[in-house]
């Protein structure tokens, strides 16, 4: 019996595929068998489409999993052997404007898979009821798995810089809200770490502000993990998230982080960030200033965020996995159990 997981190809991300190359090690140290795929070509239009659903058509295996946000592979493969993952509807988000690819992706990377695939799950109960909003009731057969947080990331204690904090920041795309970042901690003596391409906007918006900023891209997974070891906050004030991962990065490294007082982060956090207004400027920069000057209250938030990192561990996502591998191959129940 084999679970056989299917990734993106390169080029379109690592952070889903990382993710779920620990549940797979983690299933395999259950005595299933397991194989990792990337396709072959980036989703850029039907004939790319049209050859990863080809090529995926000739791959076999007892279970398939659909890890990233290639949800129309579901369509190739065999409806009560697959499993489909979906982390956000950004896709359906951003493009609610524009009526015909809204269209493209409603059917082909929503409605038509979720209907088709023998298991759906979510990554929170957010996402599942955007779900719901979206596609209607075929969405009350999604289940919510949360993410798992890294095993390799651990608590590394370091010394609070009070006179210039490294504050991190992971991604740049629109709904990361850097802009409101960048306002918010104008004039306060920081250096700003940036994980992402930077528009000439942002660019020079950063500029007129002063602020000190160093700016990272394509970066391995050990040297992000570097990053946060070697900062002192982590900002994430995004406005829109399927799950939010840097919450419990930040956790488990043991580093302070403010986060957005919205669905799904304040469930991710919990009690072990400082959530905050994501539009407004003024509370997310007495939320980094409190979490400055303030020793008690990060440390307090550091020592929770390491009880928290605990409660999504990969040992407790792969168990809820393989459950649902058991229902689209019902002879993995033989197997031992994790």
């Amino acid at each position: 019996m084999t679970i056989l997981y299917l990734f993106r190809s390169s080029g379109t991300g690592h952070s889903i595929e990382h993710l779920f190359d620990t549940i797979r090690c983690e299933i395999e140290e259950a005595g299933i068998q397991t194989k990792a795929v990337r396709l072959p070509h980036i989703s850029r239009g039907v004939r790319t489409v049209w050859q990863n659903l080809r090529f995926v058509k000739q791959l076999t295996a007892s279970v398939f999993h659909i890890t990233g946000d290639v949800h129309y592979l579901a369509l190739a493969l065999p409806a009560s052997r697959t499993v489909l993952t979906i982390h956000d509807c950004s896709l359906l988000k951003n493009n609610r404007h524009r009526p015909l690819r809204y269209a493209i992706f409603w059917l082909f990377w929503y409605y038509l898979p979720i209907r088709r695939a023998g298991v759906v799950t979510a990554v929170s109960g957010k996402t599942r009821q955007e779900l719901l909003r979206y596609v209607g009731p075929i969405a009350h057969k999604v289940k919510v798995v949360p993410n798992a947080c890294d095993p390799t990331l651990m608590a590394s204690p370091g010394v609070f810089y009070h006179a210039k904090p490294i504050l991190l920041q992971i991604g740049t795309a629109p709904h990361k809200n850097l802009p409101s970042l960048i306002a918010a901690i104008e004039g306060i003596s920081c250096t700003l770490v940036i994980v992402g391409p930077l528009t000439k906007e942002i660019r020079a918006e950063l500029h007129q502000r002063q602020i000190d900023f160093r700016q990272y891209v394509d970066l391995s997974r050990e040297a992000i993990v570097q990053l946060y070891t070697a900062c002192d906050i982590v900002t994430f004030v995004s406005t829109y998230e399927g799950f939010g991962m840097p919450i419990l990065e930040a956790n488990a490294i043991g580093r302070a982080i403010i986060t957005s007082d919205v669905s799904p982060m304040r469930e991710v956090a919990a009690e072990a960030a400082l959530l905050v207004n994501p539009t407004n400027i003024p509370a997310i920069r007495a939320g980094i200033s409190r979490l400055i000057h303030d020793d008690i209250y990060r440390q307090h938030l550091i020592e929770e965020g390491l009880r928290n990192a605990q409660c999504y561990t990969v040992e407790l996502a792969a168990h809820r996995y393989q459950s649902l591998y058991e229902q689209g191959c019902p002879s993995l129940s033989a197997q031992p159990v994790i």
